[in-house]
């Protein structure tokens, strides 16, 4: 059975606070193992730091065209990213950690063009 996976677009003018959408974001849910996300209007954030559920390893595909995809991590949380900017710039802000037992891992695959794909740590421990 094929794993579970979320897709989160960035389609500012035309939705999310737009012109065609007035609702409020989603700000608790369960992550799945692959979430894709694409900024093509608007800027994607996933936050990863007030969650139900989060799996031990989270692949995150990020697709950063002419806008940001801002993820933002758990205290403690591993992050590796890689991938390629074209005119812009990937930029891990999450300090590196040991990995020890029971810490999760974020490997991001993130992909610029005209946009950042940026990470940065939640404040503080919970």
């Amino acid at each position: 059975m094929k794993e579970p996976r979320r897709y989160l677009l960035g389609l500012e003018p035309f939705f999310e606070g737009g012109w065609l959408h007035k609702g409020k974001r989603g700000r608790s849910w369960d992550v799945e193992n692959e979430v894709v996300a694409i900024s093509l209007f608007g800027d994607v954030t996933i936050d990863l730091s007030n969650v139900k559920s989060l799996p031990p390893v989270i692949q995150i595909r990020a697709y950063a065209i002419r806008r940001d995809v801002d993820i933002i991590v758990p205290w403690g949380t591993e992050v590796e990213l890689v991938g390629r900017a074209n005119n812009h710039l990937l930029s891990d802000g999450a300090p590196p950690v040991s990995i020890p037992d029971g810490t999760h891992s974020v490997k991001i695959s993130g992909h610029t063009f005209l946009g950042d794909v940026t990470t940065r740590e939640a404040v503080g421990p919970r």
